[in-house]
Order: structure tokens, then C-alpha cells, then sequence
């Protein structure tokens, strides 16, 4: 991957990160669950436990 691609595969990951936490933000505000697609499978996650991954450099 080139220095350009690298750069814009961060802002697309930066813009997901951002959405996921509007997400997550108004799901705690308003006590509803958060529909996501893991492992193959629709899951709900409460409001409560709700928690972005963290950061991992390079990935």
C-alpha cells in the first residue's frame, strides 16, 4: 500500500470510528440497543454495555 492509500484508509477509519461513537453516544442517551453484524450473526448490545474497541496502530 503507497503513502496515499495509507492516508486515506486512516480517514476511512477515523470517519468509522467517528460514526460508531455518534452511535454509541445516542444509544446510552436514549437506553436503546445498538444492532451490529459479528462473527456472521446480528447481535444486540445493551446500551449499558456498550464500548468502542481500542486503537491498535497500523491496523
Amino acid at each position: 500500500m503507497n503513502q496515499k492509500e495509507n492516508g486515506l484508509s486512516e480517514k476511512v477509519d477515523a470517519a468509522f470510528r467517528a460514526a460508531a461513537t455518534t452511535v454509541f453516544d445516542r444509544a446510552k442517551q436514549t437506553g436503546t440497543p445498538v444492532i451490529v453484524w459479528e462473527a456472521g450473526h446480528i447481535k444486540e448490545i445493551s446500551s449499558e454495555k456498550l464500548a468502542l474497541p481500542p486503537v491498535i496502530p497500523g491496523d
